[in-house]
């Protein structure tokens, strides 16, 4: 399951893709964390859940899968079902 994340406290909640952008973005050399103010700390951490979340919003709404079942008979085409998601759900 995606989850963008939220705070806790002045920690990301870990295993979220809020918390993953901040590792990454530290083992990059990206980010130094020793010279940033808690108010900034704050700032970029409820930046990274904005985008988290917009990211999953936006697969979520975007999401099309198509799936290929072969029949027995290789001289009939394969049939397709397609997955569609609209706002997050499944249709």
């Amino acid at each position: 399951m995606l989850k963008p994340g939220t705070l806790l406290g002045e920690l990301l909640e870990p295993a979220t893709m809020a918390h993953e952008i901040e590792l990454a973005m530290i083992e990059q050399g990206l980010l130094v964390l020793d010279d940033e103010t808690p108010e900034a700390a704050e700032n970029r951490r409820r930046s990274f859940i904005a985008i988290s979340t917009g990211v999953i919003v936006h697969l979520k709404a975007a999401l099309e899968i198509t799936i290929a079942a072969n029949r027995i008979n290789a001289s009939q085409p394969p049939s397709a079902v397609k997955i569609l998601g609209a706002a997050g759900e499944i249709a």
